[in-house]
């Protein structure tokens, strides 16, 4: 089994790989274009890391609150909403895969590639359903499945992807309806190229 990645550790130097930021902004577009976002709008995003996507889609929510377990990670991300001035972002440090539940209701939850990054992911869902008001939306990108090349260190990798039906699966089994996957993006690594996933799905 493998072990947790040290994402404090991680967190000094996220930003300067060029291919996640890119990466970051295709799936924030592929969010904006599959799912019909409100400026009146509170908005989660789970394991936001250094906040790539959260503050790409802050903009357009009323809210946006960046929750991850990695305090190295809120850091940054808050030193960033501190330096551009966004008045509509928080940070809330929080392990949902120990059963903690971070604060408020929600019309939007977010997550980028972390998925993988989880062990059990069902409950998961399940507990982030509870956060969303009734009509809400979940919007997971994560890899399409792959043979385990795609990251160099495998440590903290519980999935190598998913296909499109596992994600299915996953969200029906939480009971979310209305779900969609697209491709949200590629990612270049070598030659290789590997999918990245978005499945959307509302919580009725």
């Amino acid at each position: 089994m493998t072990q947790l990645r040290d994402f404090n550790a991680a967190a000094l130097n996220w930003d300067e790989q060029p291919r996640r930021v890119k990466l970051a902004g295709e799936i924030a577009a592929a969010i904006e274009a599959a799912v019909p976002l409100s400026e009146q709008w509170d908005g989660l995003d789970f394991g936001c890391g250094t906040g790539l996507v959260t503050l790409q889609l802050a903009p357009v929510l009323r809210s946006m609150t960046g929750v991850d377990s990695s305090s190295g990670m809120l850091e940054r991300l808050s030193a960033k909403i501190e330096t551009a001035g966004f008045s509509n972002v928080r940070t809330e440090l929080c392990n949902l895969e120990e059963g903690k539940l971070p604060a408020g209701m929600y019309h939007l939850i977010t997550s980028s590639m972390t998925l993988h990054h989880i062990r059990e992911i069902a409950p998961l869902l399940k507990s982030l359903k509870t956060l969303l008001h009734p009509g809400g939306w979940i919007a997971l990108a994560d890899l399409e499945t792959e043979d385990g090349t795609f990251h160099d260190d495998p440590t903290g990798i519980f999935h190598h992807g998913f296909s499109a039906k596992e994600l299915t699966d996953l969200l029906e089994g939480a009971g979310f309806s209305s779900i969609a996957i697209t491709t949200a993006a590629t990612v270049t690594k070598g030659d290789r190229t590997f999918p990245v996933l978005l499945a959307t799905a509302q919580s009725l």
